[in-house]
This record gives C-alpha cells, structure tokens and sequence, in this order.
C-alpha cells in the first residue's frame, strides 16, 4: 500500500458520496455508514532510526496482550481451515508475535513489514518477513491459507485496495482476518466523550497522531463486512479480543517517547480502574473472519 495518507472522496466501505469533515480538521465521517478517517501523514523509516517509539517497551508492553490474543486468533483460523499444514501471511508483521505462535503450531507463516526499526526484532525470532508493504512485496501468484491484519488494516491508507488484494492472494476457502480496533468500544467512547469535552489527550493517543504509523480508520465488524462484500468474501466469525492487560500496561503507555509523565500516570490509573469494566463491557478490538469463494 502507499506510504500516504488522503482524505476519501467516497466512502471506501460503503460507496456513498457522504464523506464528511467531522469535529476536527484532520477528520471525516461517513454520514451513511459511519467510518472515520482521518488525514494524518505516514513516516515509517526504510532504515532503521530513532522514531517516536521506544521498540524496548512496546515489544515488553505488548507481549502479555498479545500472545492471549493471537492464541485465540490462531485458534480460530485452525478451526476454520481444518487439518494440514497451512500458509499464512502475516501483514505488517511488526515484531513477529503472531509469527512466532503460529510457527508453534504447526502453520507455514511468513510475514510483511515496512517499518525497519522492528524488522530486526521479528528476524531475531527466527521467522521469515519481508521488508516492504502489501502487497507489493508479493510475487504476483503467490497465494495463502490465511492472510492476517493484526491491528494493520487501520493505518493502510487505501482500504479497499488492501482488501482485494487479499483477496486475490487467498486461495479459494482460504480465511482474511481483519482484527481491528472498535468504534463502539468502551476506550474509545471514553476518549470520543473526553475529546467533545476539550480534553483531546486520549482521543489523540488512540488515533496515535504524531506516530510513524497513526491509525487512519476506525470500523465496526459492520463496516468490514460491508468492505469485503465485494471481493468475494464472506463473514465467517466474529471474534470478541481482550484490549489491554495490566501486566506490561506501564511499559506500552511509557513506548510513546514524548506522552508527558502526568498523562501517562493518569492513562494507567483511568485503565487499571476501568479494567474490571471492560471485560463486561463492548471491546476496543474484535478480529473478523471471512472466507473466500470456492469459485
């Protein structure tokens, strides 16, 4: 996908021509099907460097999180692909978690990341990635099993592009996962309620404005079945993942170099309240399944 970031002129999830400014200058919303987007510049480094994340912290802040998640997003892709030894591609792979677990069990996994200042982490797990952006780091008929947009899909500028590339790099029966962060859920109402009322900090830490990569979506499972309905892929499960742990919180907070002290003291204090909460409560993040034609 290209490295920048552009404003819709039309909707990518449902079509219509109801793309709207909404409440800040770099943000729309479909008034059709309520996407957000936003407009905010890509800068993810070729060469490694020093970027706006410490790598140190965000791979200790994460790990916890991730290996419950990507448990129960692997777990889900075996049962839908059933028995063998099955291809997967990992999409902006990023440290290689998802690799490493998939390896574990049994599945052919490879990935793809643009961002040189993780790649040494990922190869250091000793998974093979790319270097480069999906899909052009691909051979033209390579195809897969199973594709993975763990936490990805949100930062692409050009959805639908992304996803009919998928598409045409799954083989028939293969499974796209789309795991992507909520609109609905309970974080990001927080954040939306706090920014209405001036206080834009956590509105701005989920969009992750100012980073390499920031977020340029925000969906619903809805808006991703909408997305792929046109390139032959059918929802096949809906999967409800945990949004934070508190092991490893203080160090995914403290990952961004320039979040002030008070700020981040107060997104640990407002999570770690709000913790018991939210395993009740609509989540930030739900990975979606669909399964491409036989024909």
């Amino acid at each position: 996908m290209t490295p920048s970031a552009q404003m819709p002129e039309t909707c990518p999830v449902c079509g219509a021509a109801s793309v709207r400014p909404y409440r800040h200058a770099w943000l729309t919303r479909c008034g059709n099907c309520g996407v957000l987007a936003a407009d905010f510049p890509r800068n993810i480094p070729d060469q490694p460097g020093d970027g706006g994340l410490d790598e140190d912290l965000r791979a200790e802040g994460l790990a916890s999180l991730r290996l419950k998640n990507n448990a129960a997003l692997l777990a889900t892709l075996a049962g839908l692909l059933g028995e063998g030894r099955h291809r997967l591609l990992d999409v902006g792979c990023g440290p290689g978690f998802l690799l490493s677990q998939a390896a574990e069990l049994g599945f052919e996994a490879q990935g793809v990341e643009p961002d040189a200042n993780v790649l040494a982490a990922a190869r250091g797990r000793g998974v093979p990635v790319r270097q480069g952006y999906f899909p052009v780091a691909l051979a033209r008929d390579e195809t897969f099993d199973a594709i993975v947009f763990n936490d990805v899909l949100e930062h692409i500028p050009d959805v639908r592009a992304a996803i009919a590339a998928a598409s045409a790099h799954l083989r028939p029966g293969g499974v796209l996962c789309l795991n992507c962060p909520d609109r609905r859920g309970l974080f990001f109402r927080i954040a939306a309620l706090m920014d209405r009322a001036g206080l834009s900090g956590p509105y701005d830490r989920l969009w992750q404005r100012g980073l390499p990569s920031p977020h340029l979506w925000y969906f619903t499972p809805a808006n991703l079945r909408q997305a792929t309905a046109p390139f032959g892929l059918t929802p096949a499960r809906d999967l409800r993942l945990a949004t934070a742990e508190l092991k490893g919180l203080w160090s995914r907070i403290r990952m961004v170099r320039e979040t002030p002290l008070p700020m981040a003291l107060a997104t640990w204090a407002f999570t770690a309240a709000t913790y018991p909460f939210a395993q009740a409560l609509p989540s930030d993040a739900v990975a979606c399944f669909f399964r491409k034609g036989e024909s």
